[in-house]
């Protein structure tokens, strides 16, 4: 860069374009207000983002922006970019880098499609992807700073340059004074101020290339770091949605709320519900599909236009208010006032299904992947009594204890009782007669008179001839059926469920799947 040699060489530079400093921002990516808004409630009262956030920025000051941006990127429909001019250089250098080799991962599409337009599952793949980051970060940092650990010679070098620009144009200002004397040494201040400007920026035009040249030096370490992350976020964001979808409302955008938020931390902290929900959340996915394949007017067909603020169901064309400034300020209000526009789509017919009666063993063999399989069957069936309104009860049962939970239609779904009795796991030995007994009891009342009875069990028991006999006559007198459900795959016994079941399926010759599709087939 060439030096000033004459005031009239300053006067003529490029320098009065950075009288006026330009403001810099440290986020890559551009977010809508709304966006933006989603983003902010979340992150608020978030201890973990904002452990991360402190943690981060001691190596990088622009970590808080990041972990924005990485948000950005996973819920936004398409990641649209600020000008390199506007961005901070710790944000046009690492914080881009960063983001570039996440979209460009071979994870990317897959976190894209489960956490696009949904709040909760976005939040985990970015708090994990984030954490992931911040423990590399410290070796990154050292190695693209050459052992320093942080970029700040480049702020001071620029916080420098910036005080030597004002000076700069307080001296212009005092030379153009009419009643300034002395104004040959006004001059050569000028020309020295600009010339050590030029200095500065030589210094810190250097120093970035220094660390660019790191950046893709190291660039192979920061991509598996990158990488790293990635994967962890998919598998959060994963266990997130099937969480939701297990135990959530239904709501498609798996908002931020006081019941999600309790369900995640409880989940947090059982496995056994975590496990249930990979099986449930398909499940219920299932049930979504096979019910729109069911509409009496054709597949969801579209007859009217309703209103509301559902981002996912709203009409393309006020969406277009998004893109463009002077819209969107119309767009904002229509979603505050739920005047959104969406089509109205027929509803389902259902079948005439009735009340269920669930026997599940809860034994000491069960313990482990069958009976987590044996819940998220038992939970399916509470989700298709709750859609088809018909009452639903669990009989907990092992060799002398029997706990029974019940869900009426009349009454709204109680989600901390229903996730209670999902967690409930008895042990000890098993016993078919005293669920049966109870299931008998239980199709007496009111209630429960046109139950269907499933009996989920690994099959190491029998019943008594006179039980037996019993337990016949009483589903002849009251047309009831018991569907067998027999947890067999590793086993090669002869089972007593044939003594009583009207079906029986058997996952030593049927997929567990494919079990739970039939269940769902024969309710919807």
């Amino acid at each position: 860069m060439k030096y000033f040699e004459d005031l009239e060489s300053v006067l003529n530079s490029e320098l009065f374009e950075q009288l006026q400093s330009k403001k810099e921002t440290d986020r890559v990516l551009k977010s809508t207000k709304i966006e933006q808004m989603i983003y902010e409630d979340l992150y608020t009262d978030n201890l973990t983002l904002k452990e991360c956030e402190d943690s981060g920025k001691k190596q990088l000051d622009s970590f808080g922006s990041l972990i924005n941006d990485v948000f950005q990127s996973i819920y936004g429909i398409t990641p649209k970019y600020n000008d390199d001019a506007e961005l901070s250089f710790n944000a046009r250098t690492i914080n881009t880098e960063i983001l570039k080799k996440l979209m460009k991962d071979d994870k990317y599409s897959a976190i894209k499609s489960v956490c696009e337009g949904k709040e909760l599952p976005s939040l985990s793949a970015t708090e994990e992807f984030s954490d992931s980051i911040c423990q590399n970060l410290n070796e990154f940092m050292e190695n693209i700073s050459g052992g320093k650990g942080r970029t700040d010679v480049l702020d001071r070098l620029e916080n420098d340059r910036q005080e030597l620009i004002k000076s700069l144009s307080e001296l212009i200002h005092r030379r153009n004074e009419k009643s300034q004397p002395n104004s040959e040494t006004i001059d050569k201040k000028i020309i020295q101020t600009a010339n050590r400007i030029i200095s500065k920026q030589e210094q810190k035009d250097g120093y970035e290339h220094i660390i660019k040249e790191n950046i893709r030096r190291y660039g192979k370490n920061l991509c598996k770091a990158v990488e790293n992350a990635a994967n962890k976020a998919l598998d959060k964001a994963k266990e997130t949605e099937n969480i939701m979808l297990a135990w959530g409302n239904g709501e498609s955008e798996m908002r931020k709320n006081e019941l999600n938020i309790e369900i995640l931390q409880h989940c947090a902290k059982s496995e056994k519900l975590k496990n249930i929900a990979k099986s449930l959340g398909r499940y219920r996915e299932l049930i979504t599909v096979k019910r729109v394949s069911g509409y009496k007017y054709g597949s969801g067909e579209k007859y009217d236009i309703e209103y509301g603020n559902s981002i996912s169901k709203t009409l393309t064309s006020d969406l277009a208010l998004l893109s463009e400034k002077e819209t969107l300020p119309l767009f904002i209000r229509k979603y505050q006032k739920k005047q959104l526009r969406k089509y109205r789509k027929r509803e389902p017919e259902h079948k005439d299904r009735g009340d269920v009666i669930v026997c599940v063993d809860e034994s000491g063999s069960t313990t482990g992947a069958d009976n987590e399989y044996a819940m998220a069957i038992t939970m399916l069936l509470g989700e298709l009594c709750r859609i088809n309104k018909t009452n639903f009860a669990v009989i907990h049962f092992s060799s002398s204890t029997v706990k029974t939970d019940c869900f009426y239609s009349k009454d709204e779904l109680d989600r901390k009782k229903l996730i209670s009795c999902a967690e409930t796991f008895l042990g000890g030995g098993t016993n078919f007669e005293n669920p049966l007994n109870e299931a008998m009891r239980l199709a007496q009342i009111e209630e429960f008179k046109k139950a269907d009875i499933v009996f989920i069990t690994d099959g190491k028991c029998d019943i008594s001839d006179a039980f037996c006999k019993t337990f016949t006559e009483f589903k002849a007198k009251s047309e009831i059926k018991l569907i067998g459900i027999l947890l067999d795959a590793k086993s090669s016994f002869e089972f007593s469920l044939q003594r009583f079941a009207d079906k029986i399926f058997r996952t030593s010759e049927l997929d567990k799947d494919a079990i739970a599709e039939k269940i769902i087939d024969e309710r919807i």
